[in-house]
């Protein structure tokens, strides 16, 4: 009966027939907290390579619980990440999406997976039906509307799906565990098996990682969120003596903790060019670190710890914009320090280390010059 796994984790392929321009490769796997479906897809959209990878966690009674979803199509890459608390409630990027209020599964427009999730939530008995809301998301779109759907099991492993808006019906044929093997012509399996071992921690990947910054941030989130992405940089570190040793490097960021922080991670030399070289007294700092910020709206401020395991630096600051740049304060070995993002654009900043000298001035310590590579 559809609903009833036989196995833990299993993986199998569509090909859409209609066309022959599309493949999916999609895997299904049960744990102690519910099911995972995802997916890789590849067609053909309008000429042009679409590629949408995606996600989809449900509870034990296969009720939508997360979904992410990243495409890319054009040129561009675009994600999408909502979740719902089962009963009826939706959100995106951390706001309410108060547009989808009562949708009870998600219908990812561009895979035939998705089907499963109504038919083993509704385990409807042969002859039944029933009317559901969906939260549909149509590609290469990737906006998101209600839809009211029906599904009615017409045999053991036989449905009839309708889209009560448009009228548009569709049989499908499902094996034990509610996956499509034929979706009306449309998409039909041509392979499955046991799934591979997932990949490693990329459950902890997924649930840092952040599409966008959290509503609740509003305006704040312009502070830093210009960052996020990749950045190139030329470096130059500074010793007392005044002695500059140059190098190269580079910097990642990215929202995570759902969108309330920005966290990077700051390489030098970059990884391509890591090896012999690291530890060269004649060359600039080794980092391989990482830095969390966040807004803390009891003090008014941005807070901002780096991490650097390479060297066992670990240091504090914060601060918030000042005109055109952005200045974090602190200390590193009891000195006085101050970071700056200076001469701000859209694909270059400059960013400088200082350290506070006994008669109270600013010495340079470090400066890197940034420019956007992604």
């Amino acid at each position: 009966m559809a609903g009833v796994s036989r196995v833990a984790s299993r993986e199998v392929m569509w090909r859409r027939v209609f066309d022959d321009l599309g493949f999916e490769h999609a895997q299904l796997s049960r744990s102690d907290v519910g099911w995972e479906v995802s997916g890789s897809v590849m067609v053909a959209e309008e000429g042009a390579p679409l590629r949408v990878e995606y996600r989809i966690g449900c509870d034990r009674d296969w009720r939508t619980r997360t979904v992410e979803v990243e495409q890319a199509w054009r040129g561009a890459r675009r994600t999408l990440r909502l979740e719902h608390d089962g009963r009826g409630r939706w959100y995106r990027g951390g706001a309410e999406a108060a547009e989808l209020a009562g949708c009870t599964d998600i219908d990812l427009g561009v895979t035939p997976s998705t089907n499963a999730l109504a038919v083993n939530r509704l385990r409807l008995s042969v002859g039944g039906r029933d009317e559901i809301l969906a939260a549909w998301v149509r590609f290469p779109e990737l906006d998101v509307t209600p839809a009211r759907q029906s599904y009615e099991r017409l045999a053991e492993r036989r449905y009839r799906y309708a889209s009560l808006a448009s009228g548009f019906t569709a049989l499908i044929e499902v094996d034990a565990d509610g996956l499509p093997t034929d979706y009306a012509g449309v998409w039909r399996r041509v392979a499955e098996g046991p799934a591979a071992p997932p990949v490693p921690n990329r459950g902890f990947i997924a649930a840092l990682s952040s599409d966008g910054a959290a509503a609740e941030l509003g305006e704040l989130a312009s502070d830093f969120g210009w960052l996020v992405g990749g950045w190139a940089a030329d470096v130059r570190d500074v010793d007392d003596d005044g002695r500059v040793r140059a190098g190269e490097g580079e910097w990642w960021f990215a929202w995570v903790l759902e969108g309330r922080a920005i966290q990077d991670v700051w390489i030098s030399p970059s990884r391509g060019k890591r090896g012999a070289g690291i530890g060269d007294p004649a060359g600039a700092n080794n980092r391989y670190g990482t830095t969390v910020r966040w807004f803390d709206r009891r003090a008014g401020l941005w807070r901002i710890i780096w991490v650097n395991p390479v060297t066992g630096v670990t240091n504090a600051l914060a601060g918030n914009r000042e005109g055109d740049s952005l200045v974090l304060l602190g200390e590193d070995r009891g000195r006085p320090i101050r970071w700056r993002f200076d001469d701000i654009r859209p694909d270059s900043f400059t960013w400088r280390g200082e350290m506070q000298d006994r008669q109270g001035g600013w010495r340079l310590g470090a400066e890197f010059r940034l420019r956007r590579i992604v």
